[in-house]
């Protein structure tokens, strides 16, 4: 049977379309496995910012429970993101439900200038917050990521592996809103309000990334958070 030659270029266009897709995914999925996290190996993470660079701290409260690996994968890119602005994080993972009462545990710790909460929940509930695609932000200290955005974005593509990247970038997303203030979303970059396609592939190749302009703000406000830190344990 002959196929008309209209038909014959559109089947081999979606070939073309569909090979290309392949190879990226291909790609990805490759350096997930060389690495653990696409390429995020903790040594990479941990040396982009001194250990005199001015930092935060990040106390997670997991309520969506995420699987050890994901959760280790989401925190190192959101601190390789973070780390690209100039500023470290340090990231204390607390039990949701402690019934054990522990001494000196830095969770139960009063919060400090330079503390801030991330609580990872699964999907919104009657969230009234206008910036309610990745989650919201309370300024100055917490921070709420709504975990199923990722994994549908990934599940989307047919690709979980990118959860880990997808949920790191929306937790910078949203440590960001906490570090810029009001009205911080931006045209260019991780701050953007809304994700499309293209945006996500540069989440899952580790190119979607503060502003220079964004990074000097955030440095600041630590700069002043830690100020205030200081002269109050003084």
């Amino acid at each position: 049977m002959k196929v008309a030659p209209k038909k014959r270029q559109s089947e081999e266009n979606a070939a073309v379309r569909y090979e290309r897709r392949e190879s990226w995914r291909f790609t990805l999925k490759l350096l997930f496995a060389l690495t653990g996290t696409l390429g995020l190996a903790a040594e990479a993470v941990h040396g982009t910012v001194s250990d005199n660079t001015l930092g935060i701290r990040v106390r997670v409260n997991d309520y969506a429970q995420l699987s050890p690996a994901t959760l280790s994968g989401a925190e190192r890119e959101a601190a390789r993101i973070i780390g690209k602005a100039g500023l470290r994080t340090d990231w204390l993972n607390c039990p949701v439900k402690s019934t054990l009462e522990v001494q000196q545990d830095p969770c139960r710790e009063p919060l400090q200038p330079m503390d801030i909460v991330l609580r990872l929940i699964p999907e919104p509930q009657n969230n009234k917050y206008d910036d309610s695609v990745f989650g919201f932000a309370v300024i100055p200290i917490l921070a709420s990521v709504y975990v199923n955005y990722a994994v549908v974005r990934a599940k989307r593509d047919n690709a979980e592996f990118e959860i880990p990247m997808i949920l790191g970038n929306v937790i910078a997303h949203e440590i960001g809103h906490l570090l810029l203030g009001l009205n911080s979303h931006s045209r260019s970059g991780i701050m953007q309000k809304r994700w499309q396609p293209n945006q996500v592939r540069q989440a899952v190749t580790g190119n979607l990334l503060f502003t220079e302009e964004q990074g000097s703000l955030m440095r600041t406000e630590i700069q002043k958070r830690a100020n205030v830190q200081t002269t109050a344990n003084r």
